[in-house]
């Protein structure tokens, strides 16, 4: 396998990874420069159609829906290798799209990974709540768990039940977005991700959310989800010793920075309604330290 990726295609995706992935663009720089690469050039792809739905530049939902089916279709060009599909797509997707379909065919990721990706983003559109966690995680599996699965071939892995694994580690971290971003969600995008028969069993209603309640009961069901995400976070981790040797430091040191956000939510009692939580650039260099010492300590004890 080689990748033939332009320099500048790869610029242009690492520079849009560095703006709005801060811990993935972190994470991401612990990989070898083949993988690192094509890790920046998959943000991107899932970078540009998410910024259609929840940035638009468009003010209706037909106008938002008709742009993302033009994404779709210039996709479908691009990872055809149509000649001339650069000329009938968005001068500013051409660079993502001519290297994601690059690091598709290269790794031998297959394309319903990224189907699946667009319909999510579709549904984004028409649809504003879940009603159980059962349809959210249907949601999820096209808007995160593929976004894991896509990485796993590009990592590479040793066996195929790494691919079950990183199908958890999406939810989890997709999970963990919508507890922290549960005000900006309905504030900007008028949507409620978290299941609404769960919401209604801790007695909390939308216009408690409106209103930015953070009471008892909003605390119990934080924390009730935020269990739900950590139990995620530690079967996903079984699954890292299945991925080539190369690539299991940054998913570990990216698992560990998404799963810090829900200790950040803790230090701040729950109350998300007081600002973005996040962790800082000292904050992520201890947790990266942190992980990278417990792999050097279980390498060495498995040499002896």
């Amino acid at each position: 396998m080689t990748l033939h990726l332009l320099p500048a295609d790869v610029r242009y995706c690492r520079a849009l990874q560095k703006k709005y992935g801060k811990s993935y663009y972190f994470a991401t720089k612990l990989f070898p420069k083949e993988k690192r690469d094509a890790t920046n050039v998959l943000y991107a792809f899932f970078r540009l159609p998410d910024e259609i739905v929840d940035n638009p530049r468009l003010d209706s939902a037909e106008a938002i829906h008709d742009e993302l089916v033009h994404w779709k279709e210039a996709w479908g060009r691009a990872y055809a290798r149509e000649l001339g599909w650069e000329k009938t797509s968005d001068p500013l997707w051409v660079p993502v799209l001519r290297a994601t379909s690059e690091v598709f065919h290269a790794f031998a990721i297959p394309l319903e990974y990224s189907e699946d990706f667009i319909k999510a983003m579709l549904q984004d559109v028409t649809k504003s709540s879940y009603k159980s966690y059962a349809e959210l995680e249907r949601y999820m599996y096209g808007s995160a768990a593929v976004v894991g699965l896509m990485m796993t071939y590009v990592i590479g892995f040793t066996d195929k039940r790494a691919l079950l694994y990183a199908e958890e580690l999406g939810y989890a971290m997709q999970l963990t977005n919508f507890l922290r971003d549960i005000q900006e969600d309905f504030e900007e995008r008028g949507r409620i991700y978290l299941p609404a028969e769960e919401l209604s069993s801790f007695g909390i209603t939308k216009e408690d959310i409106k209103n930015g309640v953070c009471n008892e009961m909003f605390k119990r069901f934080m924390g009730f989800q935020m269990s739900r995400a950590r139990a995620l976070y530690v079967s996903a981790d079984e699954g890292v010793p299945l991925l080539n040797k190369d690539g299991q430091l940054a998913v570990r040191v990216a698992s560990t920075l998404y799963e810090a956000i829900l200790d950040k939510i803790e230090e701040a009692d729950y109350d998300i309604f007081e600002g973005r939580v996040r962790t800082n650039f000292i904050e992520k260099l201890v947790l990266a330290y942190g992980v990278w010492k417990a792999e050097k300590r279980s390498s060495s004890s498995a040499a002896v």
